[in-house]
């Protein structure tokens, strides 16, 4: 039964709408930098397992990485391990409460997982902060929501 429940879970999460990391959003990676950098470098490329890897090393590095903290939940995310990505993005909003891509990101893993109500809270978030990352967000709930 779990099987079958994470297989539905995973099959929705992977028909809805891409929200790819955007590298145009941020400086780019510094191939020599740090576990930071990395990470970034290896979602370019789409190695999830390795992102995560250099993220969870960025956050031992500096836990008060709220960047690092998201994308680590976007790595996790992307992986299928979407309950370890929502604790990734809590920790994230800990941080920063007003992180438009945490925000966004989160509520497209609870819409993944059905958890509706919640991605439309985050969803009101990104709209109260003039996001336009509120329409990506959007978008995903409804195809979410079409599915279930």
């Amino acid at each position: 039964m779990k099987s079958a429940a994470l297989a539905l879970v995973v099959s929705l999460f992977l028909a809805l709408p891409a929200q790819a990391y955007d590298p145009a959003r941020h400086p780019a990676p510094d191939a020599q930098g740090g576990a930071y950098d990395q990470g970034r470098l290896r979602l370019q490329s789409g190695e999830w397992e390795r992102a995560a890897a250099f993220f969870r090393q960025a956050v031992r590095e500096n836990q008060a990485d709220h960047r690092a903290w998201t994308l680590l939940g976007y790595s996790l995310r992307h992986l299928g391990r979407l309950r370890e990505s929502l604790a990734a993005y809590d920790e994230a909003l800990r941080l920063n409460p007003s992180y438009a891509e945490a925000l966004e990101y989160r509520g497209i893993a609870h819409a993944a997982l059905g958890n509706l109500g919640l991605a439309r809270r985050d969803l009101e978030r990104l709209a109260r902060l003039g996001s336009p990352l509120a329409e990506d967000l959007a978008k995903a709930i409804e195809a979410s929501a079409r599915k279930n």
